[in-house]
């Protein structure tokens, strides 16, 4: 008997203790919500803007199997949005459409006969939604420098392609090349060869020089690379260090995955208030 009496007021004491503990925790947890409140509602603001952006496009081969050409010029513009919780940090989102792509070239098996020599001109559009840690100086004099780091996630919205293809193997006593092979002029191709979405890292630098009151011109670069893959169910014959198609002595055509993203170097000029 005497035992089951200390046993319930361990228990009630038990109790005791972590009711109390609860409510410290409850009390702590509080604390820091209304600690935190209150620094936000003194230091949060929004920064909202608009920009103009061209840009300088390319695409990078990842399998090494085709080849990319050179850089497109192309255009964009951008919706901005600075969410401030400090007078030099910030998240920066906002709302980014542009276009993207340049040239490559490969070859493809079009059958078991034949390689035909592939040129695709790439002019992808996305609507992208950007979110970034930005980091900013003090006002000098009327300017404020800035860098941001962050990532994105785009919805291709138009895909165009400009492709010109020839035979240039055929396959009759082994696969031997094409005499004099005729290569047609570009013309739009309807194929869906690029993924729906791309996830992207955002590197960029700028400057804000403030006009009037809240409202500031701003001036930037940035660094926009696809994460992954942009090509979609295409298809490439290996090739040799001279751009061959390996095992055509064989009689073993190697095939593989097209695998490469495309980059974009950006000028952004627009004016936040």
């Amino acid at each position: 008997m005497r035992e089951g009496v200390v046993l319930d007021k361990r228990q009630r004491t038990m109790k005791q203790a972590i009711t109390k503990m609860g409510k410290e925790h409850f009390l702590s947890v509080m604390f820091l919500l209304g600690a935190f409140s209150c620094s936000w509602s003194q230091t949060q603001g929004f920064k909202m803007g608009l920009a103009l952006e061209p840009n300088m496009a390319w695409m990078n081969s990842r399998d090494y199997e085709h080849t990319t050409d050179g850089v497109r010029g192309h255009f964009g513009y951008q919706f901005m949005a600075d969410i401030m919780f400090s007078e030099t940090y910030a998240i920066g989102t906002g709302l980014h459409v542009f276009r993207t792509g340049s040239q490559v070239e490969y070859w493809e098996q079009t059958n078991q006969d034949s390689l035909s020599k592939v040129s695709r001109d790439f002019n992808n559009q996305y609507v992208e939604l950007p979110l970034t840690f930005k980091m900013r100086t003090k006002e000098i004099g009327y300017s404020t420098y800035f860098g941001r780091f962050g990532a994105g996630l785009g919805l291709n919205t138009r895909r165009e392609v400009d492709e010109s293809r020839y035979v240039g193997y055929q396959r009759t006593d082994g696969w031997q090349p094409v005499d004099n092979p005729s290569i047609p002029a570009p013309d739009l191709e309807a194929g869906d060869h690029t993924k729906l979405f791309r996830a992207s890292m955002i590197v960029g630098l700028g400057v804000e020089r403030r006009i009037a009151g809240n409202s500031s011109l701003v001036v930037g670069v940035t660094y926009n690379s696809a994460l992954f893959n942009t090509h979609k169910n295409v298809e490439v014959v290996k090739v040799d260090a001279a751009g061959v198609p390996r095992g055509l002595a064989e009689d073993n055509v190697l095939v593989t995955e097209m695998k490469g993203q495309d980059s974009i170097l950006a000028l952004s000029v627009g004016v936040v208030f």
